[in-house]
């Protein structure tokens, strides 16, 4: 989607205007750009979604009475899987093996090549009838355009490749291409680099040589060519469409404009495509809550935002806890454990997913000793949608960034705890993320 987006943006704002070089980097660019989008992560404010908060209570919904719709693990869907997996991997081989024998292919014929000088210019001439190109920072001419009346104007053409490195191009767009071979738009833009490419030499090349004799020579030198795909040639198939560009003249008056359209087209890319990344804002109310508690929590005394009992605690988590919208769009459940240390004046010193030093006070329960039948987590229901109109693919993990983010702000946002039994001490808390559909 991306790549034919940004083809397209060539194709009928760039293409046909002499800015070579800027269209060089653009179309360079696109592939990159097609993997790189999906990737970059944009950080948005969203809501948090209405939830129930069961704490002390060991099932809150029986499996038997949630309705929810679980991902297929059908062998039939796996096999099917593993076919365009294994079709895809062949495709990758296959192109890279093409690659590797075209570079081969160029390589026997420089190793047997004779080096020469041209003026000043080193070339390789070969006995093989294959005219002449570009190969890596040699440029290779066949026997058979030694005697050419034109090959000054022939090595001008190479030696622009070779000044301005154009196998750079050649060689990042086979290999980018290999691993997208099915994708359509890889071969017109595989193309349209190409002949870029030549427009810009032609460019170089006439302005310092007759136009009319040059596209004469490029004409006299069509038939007989050698087929090396990753590499520069002088002959093009797209011969008619180099000269139309040579004859066309360069209006510069529009070029920072048409550039510039370039831009809006990225943004909204940018914008629809890549990733974005939930960031969670508590309510309001809670905010007001906590700007309130920051002043107290400096005190020792109790205050009305301290929190003073366990049933305040669970009161708390009850009301604060929200199911991120995010992760119920996705059917994201699952287990969160966290633990957080409190100092002896009841604030809250850090969060941590794994459990740090210091003796452990397991939350609910009012245990320093975990009894696993007696101990309770807090469980946080969500409600999805219609599963006739909008179904969630329940997605179970103990690892959505998404669930571990809310929890961590709800223990961030923790007013002073002016509890004695939790002073000093590291809580372990489990919360467990249950979707159930409306």
């Amino acid at each position: 989607m991306i790549s034919l987006v940004l083809y397209l943006s060539y194709y009928f704002i760039l293409r046909g205007h002499k800015q070579f070089v800027f269209n060089r980097i653009f179309l360079l660019l696109v592939l990159p750009l097609a993997h790189i989008i999906p990737l970059i992560q944009i950080p948005i404010q969203d809501d948090l979604s209405r939830v129930l908060v069961y704490v002390n209570e060991t099932s809150p919904i029986s499996p038997e009475a949630s309705t929810f719709i679980h991902a297929s693990t059908n062998p039939e869907t796996m096999d099917w899987l593993a076919i365009v997996v294994t079709i895809y991997i062949i495709g990758i081989v296959f192109c890279l093996i093409r690659f590797a024998l075209n570079y081969f292919q160029a390589y026997k014929i420089y190793n047997t090549a004779q080096k020469d000088m041209m003026g000043s210019q080193t070339v390789y001439l070969s006995n093989k009838n294959i005219r002449a190109f570009t190969f890596i920072n040699k440029i290779i001419i066949g026997s058979n355009i030694i005697h050419h009346p034109d090959l000054e104007m022939v090595v001008d053409h190479e030696k622009v490749h070779l000044n301005e490195k154009h196998y750079i191009d050649l060689f990042l767009i086979e290999f980018l291409s290999a691993f997208q071979w099915f994708n359509p738009v890889v071969y017109v833009l595989n193309r349209a680099i190409r002949l870029n490419l030549e427009y810009r030499v032609d460019d170089m090349v006439i302005q310092k040589s007759n136009m009319r004799q040059y596209q004469m020579a490029l004409v006299s030198m069509v038939s007989d060519r050698i087929v090396l795909p990753q590499f520069t040639e002088l002959n093009s198939n797209n011969l008619k469409n180099r000269i139309l560009m040579m004859k066309s003249t360069s209006n510069s008056k529009f070029t920072r404009i048409r550039k510039l359209a370039i831009l809006p087209i990225f943004l909204i890319l940018l914008a629809g495509l890549s990733e974005k990344t939930t960031t969670f804002k508590a309510p309001e109310s809670q905010e007001m809550g906590l700007k309130a508690s920051e002043t107290s929590k400096t005190k020792n005394t109790p205050s009305n935002n301290d929190i003073n009992t366990i049933d305040d605690l669970s009161r708390y988590f009850s009301k604060s806890l929200k199911y991120p919208k995010e992760a119920r769009k996705f059917g994201q459940v699952g287990s969160v454990t966290l633990y957080f240390k409190i100092n002896n004046n009841g604030k809250l010193t850090g969060v941590y997913e794994t459990q740090p030093s210091g003796e452990v006070y397991y939350y609910p329960d009012g245990s320093l000793k975990r009894d696993p039948f007696k101990y309770k987590d807090i469980v946080v229901v969500g409600y999805g949608n219609n599963p006739l109109t909008n179904p969630i693919l329940i997605n179970e993990s103990n690892q959505h960034s998404r669930l571990y983010e809310e929890c961590k702000r709800v223990i961030n946002d923790l007013p002073r705890l002016n509890i004695e039994e939790l002073k000093g001490k590291t809580v372990e808390i489990e919360f467990r993320f249950k979707l159930k559909l409306k």
